[in-house]
């Protein structure tokens, strides 16, 4: 990934952005960070919040005017925070405590005329910068500052300008000889704050020909303050000392200071649902310290993570999308080293729900899919990530579970019935159902078509894989003479659309909403809640055919808080169920949680999911092809090794009973039986080690003799198809079969010599 690209990632998300009270402020307080320290009763910390960000914090902290109010949100729920009121308590409450900073004099001199806030300002300023900075003012000696508010005592502005002294600034009495152009010929830069009325009497002052840089008439003299906010005086001194700097530099006056000052912040904060609650009131003499605590958690600590609020994947790595951004960039930068962040990029559902609810459209899906693309294609992927669903792939395509027909009877297909590998595998006999009421609503010429669309590997960031499936697959199409494709799952839909562009591809929802349904009894009148899984989110079309068909049945159905195309994963889109299991499990759970109704699905994968978290859940094509045993919202979830005997043995039925051709295929692998408890199929499950991978090891080791014998009388026998070693072990029992009690899998190559094998 480029630099730039990881710019305009980061660009994108607005949760690093200040809140509008910092923005709107002329100094940019950070008022959130003041509020939540004070909410916890820490004021020292308040007080370093302040004294970090003011000058002359003693001073402004008590007579702040407050210009954040009109940018806080509160003032839409209660009544803006009264942020001034809190300053002044911190301040009131113990002592700024600043160390002494050395700053390394730069020989550069600034003469500062006036002895207001702003003036005072630009003298802080310069002297941090590193300048001689000498200080004109009147005869007051700085007492017009009590002038201010009565808040002000003389203790608080000795204090002020005693710091400034120990800083180098030199105090000088303004007398007639002092002029913006005399002093321009002795100092380097000159400013004059324009809120003491003796910097007013000078025109040349008064004539400002730039607002952005302060500059005056009189080159290298900048002058302004001249407002009754005593912030925005302050904030002009420190404009004018910014300009002046500029000006001993040769910079540019004007350009990138589009931030100085009040701005507008692009950070959003939902304030839905937020009660309203009116402000603490403040006493003339200010708040107590309960007071200020009750006033400082009124503040809504404004903040977006809109996405990560809503996803689950978002929140377990404790972060937002700008801060994984970066992660992301460092994690593909690595040369040599452990990359952290691959378990991140691998686990995100890839359902792109994030970039629709993010106010600048951040992207997850696009980020960790880029991700998973150059680390594939720079092999810097982790095998044992997507491997078993690229093995499932190459089994769906394979001429045991794969199938493309013309209908009986046919020489030609107007469309194509394409179920996808989970309908198929999860129910086959709906598969069936609905390839017999298409061909009846169609009037012929419907053919079949039955093979992996190639989602794992555009998932997986395989784009070799892809492209090499992509081929084959619009090979068979034309080779059927291009019909049009009836998809039933929506993630095979997604793919026709946005990788093969050329398929004419409809949804079996919308053929369905047209054409009709079969007309049956009602399974249940009780409330569902509809859900619609993460592919269709950018299928308006197919969610209100969906919607359609729903009313046409029994069946009451409630609308999630979040649906539509804002709906969510169940946890298997984007292999997140492959790559990060737990996790996956988390997704389905949460999205069950959000109803205690039953679901209603239109994805055989979602159904699945949530089935596995004990959620009552129904297929919407059970309801028109009910099941003849029985409550669908029953079924259980099927597991990772009957999806593959299920598709396998629709092919064998379909061919066999529809077509009536002779079985070809190897029974073989059948012939082996095999019997375990309900731990170990549950374990060897969530190992992903599928019975017919057992059955192949046993085989092996039955008929190589290279096994294991142990002393209880099982054996331990290991094969290795592919990249992964599996190993089973297990005992021959009387009648044939044989008992497995356990097994694993690893990518550990395990070396041994040969010539003693059996």
């Amino acid at each position: 990934m480029e630099k730039k690209t990881l710019v305009e990632f980061e660009n994108r998300c607005v949760q690093e952005e200040p809140p509008g009270c910092r923005a709107a402020c002329p100094l940019h307080l950070d008022g959130r960070a003041l509020c939540e320290a004070a909410a916890k009763g820490r004021f020292d910390e308040g007080r370093k919040i302040i004294q970090k960000t003011l000058p002359l914090p003693g001073i402004l902290s008590r007579i702040c005017d407050g210009p954040c109010r009109e940018a806080c949100l509160r003032q839409e729920k209660g009544g803006a925070v009264e942020l001034g009121a809190l300053e002044r308590f911190c301040a009131d409450e113990g002592p700024f405590r600043r160390p002494r900073i050395l700053v390394p004099k730069t020989g550069r001199t600034a003469a500062v005329l006036g002895g207001g806030i702003s003036s005072l300002t630009a003298a802080l300023d310069g002297a941090g910068k590193g300048y001689s900075v000498t200080v004109f003012r009147g005869e007051t000696g700085g007492r017009e500052l009590l002038s201010l508010s009565p808040v002000l005592t003389e203790e608080m502005v000795e204090e002020e300008l005693e710091w400034m002294e120990n800083l180098g600034v030199l105090f000088l009495p303004w007398d007639a000889s002092v002029t913006p152009e005399g002093l321009a010929g002795r100092f380097d830069a000159v400013y004059a704050g324009l809120d003491d009325p003796l910097c007013r009497s000078f025109p040349e002052l008064m004539e400002r020909e730039d607002p952005v840089s302060l500059e005056t008439a009189v080159p290298g003299v900048f002058a302004g303050g001249n407002t009754p906010s005593f912030i925005f005086r302050a904030a002009a001194g420190r404009r004018g000392m910014k300009s002046a700097e500029r000006f001993l530099q040769g910079a540019s006056l004007t350009s990138s200071r589009e931030k100085e000052g009040p701005y507008a912040t692009r950070l959003f904060t939902n304030i839905e649902g937020i009660e309203p609650a009116p402000p603490v009131p403040v006493p003339p003499k200010g708040y107590t310290r309960d007071e200020a605590v009750r006033e400082a958690g009124r503040c809504l600590l404004c903040e977006c993570m809109e996405c990560v609020k809503s996803c689950v994947f978002l929140q377990k790595y404790g972060g937002y999308p700008k801060k994984y951004a970066r992660e992301i960039y460092n994690n593909l930068s690595v040369i040599q080293g452990t990359r952290l962040a691959n378990g991140m990029i691998n686990s995100c559902t890839l359902c792109g729900r994030c970039e629709r609810i993010c106010p600048g459209g951040f992207s997850m899906r696009d980020l960790c899919l880029t991700a998973r693309q150059e680390m594939v294609s720079q092999q810097k992927m982790p095998p044992s990530a997507h491997d078993f669903a690229l093995e499932d792939m190459a089994f769906g395509n394979s001429p045991e579970a794969s199938l493309l027909r013309h209908e009986p009877g046919h020489s030609r297909s107007a469309f194509l019935f394409f179920p996808g590998c989970r309908l198929a595998g999860i129910s086959p006999r709906t598969t069936e159902s609905v390839y017999g009421h298409l061909r009846k609503v169609l009037g012929g010429e419907v053919g079949f078509w039955l093979r992996c669309c190639g989602a794992p590997a555009r998932w997986a960031g395989c784009r070799k894989e892809l492209e090499k499936a992509g081929k084959e697959f619009l090979d068979q199409w034309r080779s059927m003479g291009s019909p049009v494709v009836i998809a039933a799952c929506t993630s095979c839909l997604e793919v026709f659309r946005k990788e093969l562009p050329e398929i004419r591809a409809v949804s079996l929802w919308s053929v369905l909403q047209e054409k009709g349904v079969p007309e049956t009894a009602p399974i249940r009148s009780v409330p569902a809640a509809l859900h619609d899984p993460c592919t269709a989110a950018e299928l308006p079309e197919v969610r209100a055919a969906v919607r359609d068909l729903v009313s046409r049945t029994k069946v009451p159905a409630e609308e999630l808080p979040l649906t539509g195309e804002l709906t969510s994963c169940c946890g298997f889109g984007g292999l997140q169920e492959c790559a990060n299991p737990a996790l996956a499990a988390e997704t389905a759970k949460e999205r069950c949680g959000e109803s205690p109704s039953d679901f209603l699905v239109y994805c055989a994968m979602c159904r699945d999911l949530f089935a596995r978290t004990g959620k009552r859940t129904m297929h919407l094509l059970d309801l028109f092809f009910p099941p003849s045993d029985g409550d669908p919202g029953d079924l259980p979830p099927v597991s990772w090794s009957d999806q593959r005997e299920n598709r396998a043995a629709l092919v064998r039925d379909l061919r066999k009973y529809l077509w009536k051709e002779e079985e070809k295929m190897e029974a073989d692998r059948d012939a082996l039986s095999l019997v375990m408890d309900k731990g170990t199929e549950k374990l060897l499950e969530s190992r992903r080690i599928l019975a017919g991978t057992v059955r192949r090891v046993i085989r092996n080791g039955e008929v190589s003799g290279r096994k294991i014998a142990r002393p209880d009388g099982t054996f331990i026998a290991g094969l290795k198809p592919a990249a992964v070693t599996y190993w089973v072990v297990y005992r021959p029992r009387e009648d044939g079969t044989f008992e497995v009690f356990s097994a694993w899998s690893h990518r550990m190559e395990v070396k041994g010599r040969e010539e003693g094998a059996p």
